[in-house]
């Protein structure tokens, strides 16, 4: 007798459970009925289209390619400017003559920066800019010291002007590796 109370307990609890939840095909109708109702009354705005995203990603994208290019370019002159410097620091006798002539490359540098600073940058440059905000303050201070050098000139007052050029260099290819590695991120070439 209680094998037959408990059987006729669960079937009951078995239906009653059955008939208040909805079959899979019941939700996503009502889920789709919802959703037809909200568009046709204004309920809920409308996603954006993809071709509006499209339209937004595009002047981004244009920006951070042109800049890319602009710095591509001012890396690559700045580098090959600072490469005519290096035989400065190995010659055995340096003249004056020598220091202008060097003085007057690191002018040519500091022309290109200023109008590559003056271009409008995008956010994801900015550790690039201020690796070479770095850059230009070791040329700064290389130009003070090759600026102070008197004739005769001794060897110490260049190898001191060496050491603010070799920290230039590393700070270029600092700056060139930050120049990379957002024209990966992004997938510009």
């Amino acid at each position: 007798m209680k094998k037959k109370h408990v059987l006729i307990l669960f079937g009951t609890s078995l239906i009653l459970a059955s008939c208040g939840a909805d079959s899979e095909a019941d939700i996503v109708g009502d889920v789709e009925a919802q959703q037809f109702r909200a568009h046709y009354q204004n309920d809920v705005p409308a996603p954006p289209s993809i071709r509006d995203q499209n339209k937004q990603r595009v002047p981004r994208y244009t920006a951070l390619q042109s800049y890319a290019e602009e710095a591509g370019h001012y890396i690559s002159d700045t580098a090959t400017l600072l490469e005519e410097i290096a035989p400065f620091f190995d010659q055995p006798n340096v003249q004056s003559a020598d220091v202008d002539t060097t003085l007057s490359k690191i002018k040519n540098i500091r022309d290109k920066s200023s109008e590559f600073i003056d271009l409008n940058r995008p956010e994801p440059f900015d550790s690039m800019h201020h690796v070479h905000i770095s850059t230009l303050m070791e040329l700064d201070a290389l130009e003070r010291i090759l600026k102070d050098i008197k004739d005769p000139v001794h060897h110490l007052q260049v190898t001191n002007a060496r050491v603010y050029y070799e920290n230039a260099i590393l700070s270029h290819k600092l700056m060139e590796r930050e120049f990379l590695s957002v024209t990966e991120d992004f997938g510009i070439h």
